[in-house]
């Protein structure tokens, strides 16, 4: 009889430890709501300039940056803990995001895909569209919900700590839209059907973003804490909106962007390929290097300025975003989010890439040693601008090429590319695969 009790008593303890284990919950450490309209994450795209057609037809970028959650006003730190969930969870812990689906300027309008430009949606700034990325899975935000799970997180004993770090880094890219939004599901900053720039910033004139729509949100799902469901339309579903744990994210958030309507330059062509000499790892040891040039074509309104002071147009070569993220942890980007050396693709993970050489970059007319530009968003203080991070005057060291239009003048800059040692590093051998941006831009 005892032997038989003993046993049912067991069979009951081990049904209830594993109802606790099949019912164990995430909890929410933190209440700070930062999916209010204004309180989330300024995406820091800084100032954005509509010039002639001819210039910038559709389809031109007009911007684009990379920024975290961990820029939201209302953190008080990256590592502040948002969720805590047992570790037996953490393969079903998601982030899920969307654009702000339901307003007419903050994601309900793909005006991009009219262009064949899909996941640009409409924006208050008119005929300026936003295509968000979702950096670790590479997804594009539309106004359908996804998810991707969270693997990057802290551990205390037998539970994992989601912390406001471990979402993922989301880009933003901006460009020239064909045609305005009409009316969404919500036209919070205003909509008349005989009027569509009614609700917009202004067409002609420099105006801030002073719509506080945001344009997209993430949020959290894992067990016990639910999300509107994956694969709905977000401009109708929005039930866990009032929770307060979405993260906002919006080009009217602080740093607020603003939009100008400077005459400007643009590039028209790049030398596509730039080939280095052969040189051995000894030599590169020893000090010598590798030098080929490359040219920029660039096309200028006659009345444009060319500088690195506001309202003045720059020019800059932007290394990817992965070659930034490499080159910051290898202290190769400096306090103003310059990069000194662009890296191969591979750099560090590919056996067959060379390693501890870097490529920098020159003005071949003035001899002018140049930074790369770096991927940081614009903050609260300000942007990155001048010299150090990467933009110079866009006619520095140029040469005029005459004029294909009446009123522009065609210029040609030569710049020295040059692969060396890595200061500090040691050269292995391999080879060298790289790319670079050419960014023109009024400041």
């Amino acid at each position: 009889m005892s032997v038989k009790r003993l046993t049912i008593l067991c069979a009951l303890l081990l049904a209830f430890l594993t109802t606790s284990v099949a019912n164990a919950n995430c909890t929410r450490r933190s209440y700070i709501d930062a999916g209010c309209d204004s309180c989330g994450v300024g995406i820091g795209l800084g100032n954005v300039n509509l010039t002639s057609a001819y210039l910038q037809p559709v389809g031109s970028p007009l911007g684009s940056t990379v920024f975290r959650i961990t820029s939201a006003a209302r953190y008080t730190s990256e590592d502040l803990v948002l969720y805590e969930c047992d570790a037996a969870d953490a393969g079903s812990i998601y982030e899920v995001f969307a654009t702000n689906g339901d307003d007419r300027v903050g994601g309900f309008y793909d005006l991009g895909a009219t262009d064949g430009n899909d996941n640009y949606f409409a924006t208050y700034f008119p005929y300026v569209g936003i295509k968000l990325t979702h950096l670790n899975s590479g997804t594009v935000f539309t106004r359908y919900w996804q998810a991707y799970p969270i693997t990057s997180y802290a551990t205390s004993g037998d539970k994992i700590q989601i912390r406001v770090k471990d979402f993922s880094p989301i880009r933003a890219d901006l460009i020239r839209l064909s045609t305005l939004p009409a009316g969404g599901v919500s036209n919070y900053c205003g909509y008349r059907s005989s009027d569509l720039t009614y609700g917009m910033a202004s067409t002609s004139s420099t105006a801030s973003y002073s719509c506080i729509q945001p344009n997209g949100y993430v949020t959290f799902k894992g067990p016990g804490i639910s999300s509107d469901p994956i694969g709905s339309d977000s401009a109708y579903n929005y039930a866990t909106w009032g929770t307060g744990r979405w993260i906002a994210m919006g080009m009217g958030t602080a740093p607020v962007s603003t939009l100008s309507y400077n005459v400007t330059c643009v590039a028209r062509n790049v030398t596509p390929l730039v080939l280095f000499p052969m040189i051995s790892q000894q030599a590169l040891t020893n000090g010598a290097t590798a030098q080929s040039q490359f040219t920029i074509t660039l096309e200028c309104d006659n009345a444009a300025v060319s500088g690195v002071s506001s309202g003045a147009t720059a020019l800059g070569l932007q290394v990817p975003y992965e070659s930034y993220v490499l080159a910051k942890n290898r202290g190769l980007v400096n306090a103003s989010d310059g990069v000194s050396y662009l890296l191969s693709e591979g750099y560090g993970t590919d056996a067959n890439v060379a390693t501890g050489v870097g490529i920098s970059l020159s003005n071949a007319a003035t001899g002018t040693s140049m930074n790369f530009l770096g991927w940081s968003a614009c903050t609260r203080s300000g942007c990155p601008t001048g010299n150090d991070a990467g933009w110079y005057s866009v006619l520095n060291g140029a040469s005029s090429a005459g004029s294909a239009a009446e009123g522009y003048t065609t210029y040609h800059t030569v710049l020295t590319a040059t692969l060396s040692r890595l200061p500090g590093e040691t050269v292995t051998s391999g080879k060298v695969n790289a790319k670079a941006y050419v960014w023109v831009r009024v400041q």
